[in-house]
């Protein structure tokens, strides 16, 4: 198969805007700042305070903090939306782990609003990278699908007009 130089620069663009959009599938990369800055944390919470399991794309908040959050009105990367369920718990002195200390002064505390103290549960580490390395492959999958259907077509259309 004989690759000409426009469709190698179509696949590598291709390639490169998969790469470069897959932060829109990953978790909201400016809420743990915001969080920080709005509980006057020391450090950005990590991304497992809201998203349990290592996963963080979009539709895997299930940490009780999390549902929580998404309980007051919390949507992806609506960072108003977020202060205003800030300001809800905070208010609310909301203890989603029921553990008697409010999710707010837990995290200031340097601990886990997810897991009652006490409980074998690592508390939440800070300083989470903005972004994700998940949800890239989806995307690159698809521009490598798209440039292959590009070529086919251009290689079944120059076959038929030599016919």
């Amino acid at each position: 198969m004989r690759f000409c130089r426009r469709e190698l620069a179509v696949g590598v663009a291709l390639a490169a805007g998969a790469v470069l959009s897959s932060r829109s599938a990953a978790a909201t990369p400016n809420f743990p700042p915001t969080i920080a800055a709005e509980l006057a944390l020391p450090a950005p919470p990590d991304c497992s305070l809201c998203h349990a399991g290592g996963v963080t794309r979009r539709g895997t908040v299930t940490t009780p903090f999390g549902s929580t959050m998404r309980s007051r009105g919390l949507n992806a990367y609506d960072e108003r939306s977020l202060k205003t369920a800030l300001m809800a718990i905070t208010a609310e002195k909301k203890d989603s782990d029921e553990d008697g200390v409010a999710d707010v002064e837990e995290l200031k505390a340097g601990e886990n609003p997810n897991v009652a103290a006490g409980d074998d549960f690592p508390p939440p580490e800070y300083g989470c990278a903005v972004g994700s390395r998940h949800g890239g492959e989806e995307r690159l999958a698809l521009g490598f699908g798209i440039l292959l259907a590009a070529m086919t077509r251009r290689r079944s259309k120059s076959r038929v007009r030599g016919a």
